[in-house]
């Protein structure tokens, strides 16, 4: 008896820790996509040279994401999460002191290095926590993802309002989430190689189905990906709000994320899979419709705190789908999924920011409604039309079981 309560004390520590891993990852992030605004002030670029900051970190992610999986294989997560975690921490005040907009492409590729190997590390510690806790709390771990983010942009927007510059804020940031990764990663999980196969029997049955879930998973991280990054200059450069409200676009995403997430394993337990996916593309397509046609700042924080509502359980759901693909290992299944999702990453902060600078001469004229709109809006647009095709997608064509 005293040994059960001793396991399931150290257990819980663990669960705690690794829940607090993902609010650090979130809160850094939220903090700096917060101060976009002020990063285009400071070293003079557009929408489209932003996005191309956003893609060189994107670039630095899916380099590092492949090698970090086959470093798990070979002596387990914990380790690498340690040195993820704390790179990424320290590399991120970086981006106030680069000399220039060269610079500063030079340097996203380490910031998209730590979190993606970080990213990959903590996720593979959840993995291990779910085993052991012996029932699905993946959505919790994702929820405390969305809280550090929910939490991070209230914290830009009271620093933004005190008067902070870049270079302070994320100093403080880093110093805070220092002292909590110390906690955090001390009580991870001692985790050692994996020397299970990769494929199993059957292997040839599996190409369409990770297909299938890796559009799934493409479509949803576009629309994360585009709350995360370009909310705060939506609110801004389009809805007309001041920079200190501006975070609360994203505030809102994420805080209906979290809310989502926090019941997300109930949700699907009384509704099944399917319509966790079917109904989110919906819901998420009416936010940012919401936020296209009304393009002020109310309607566009409901907007977004939509999109963050329909989108919240999709990828853990797409997750748990991967791991059950006959004939593939779960890890292999999850790997493969998140490597074409993250992918988005990659093209997707470019494809909206190109879209928005160059709108004019894709457009001419404007069509319909969308004439003479703010190019954020029609950028936008790219992720209204991906939610729709993720609803056709999930109704008609994914195979999903509960």
């Amino acid at each position: 008896m005293f040994i059960r309560i001793e396991r399931s004390a150290s257990l819980l520590r663990t669960r705690i820790a690794v829940a607090l891993a993902f609010a650090i990852n979130g809160l850094v992030y939220a903090n700096w996509t917060s101060r976009l605004p002020r990063l285009q002030e400071l070293y003079g670029i557009d929408n489209g040279q932003t996005g191309f900051v956003l893609t060189s970190l994107a670039v630095g992610s899916l380099i590092a994401m492949p090698l970090a999986g086959y470093l798990i294989v070979k002596n387990g997560s914990r380790r690498l999460a340690v040195v993820s975690t704390v790179g990424f921490i320290l590399v991120v005040p970086l981006m106030a002191y680069m000399p220039g907009y060269a610079g500063l492409l030079l340097l996203m590729p380490l910031v998209g290095i730590s979190t993606g190997v970080m990213d990959v590390a903590i996720n593979a510690q959840a993995v291990e926590v779910e085993k052991l806790w012996g029932q699905p709390i993946t959505s919790s771990f994702h929820a405390c993802f969305s809280g550090g983010m929910f939490v991070g942009a209230g914290i830009a927007a009271a620093f933004i309002y005190l008067g902070m510059d870049l270079g302070p804020h994320f100093l403080v940031i880093s110093l805070i989430t220092s002292l909590l990764s110390i906690y955090a990663l001390r009580n991870f999980l001692n985790d050692g190689p994996d020397a299970g196969p990769e494929i199993g029997p059957g292997a040839g049955r599996f190409g369409l189905a990770i297909v299938l879930l890796g559009l799934a998973s493409l479509c949803t991280m576009i629309g994360e990906g585009a709350m995360a990054d370009w909310t705060p200059l939506y609110m801004t450069r389009v809805t007309g709000s001041t920079e200190a409200i501006a975070p609360f676009g994203q505030a809102a995403f994420s805080g209906a994320m979290l809310l989502g997430r926090s019941f997300g394993d109930g949700i699907r337990g009384r509704l099944g899979s399917r319509i966790v996916i079917v109904g989110g593309a919906l819901v998420a397509l009416v936010g940012v419709m919401a936020a296209i046609l009304y393009p002020v700042p109310a309607v566009a924080i409901a907007g977004f705190g939509l999109v963050g509502l329909g989108l919240s359980n999709i990828i853990p759901v797409v997750f748990s789908q991967a791991s059950r693909v006959p004939g593939l290992r779960s890890g292999v299944g999850i790997s493969s999924v998140s490597t074409i999702g993250y992918s988005a990453f990659l093209w997707g902060p470019p494809a909206i920011g190109f879209v928005s600078d160059y709108q004019n001469a894709l457009l001419p004229g404007g069509i319909g409604p969308f004439d003479g709109v703010v190019g954020l809006r029609v950028g936008l647009g790219v992720v209204a039309l991906l939610m729709v095709l993720l609803f056709i997608l999930s109704a008609f064509y994914l195979r999903v079981e509960d």
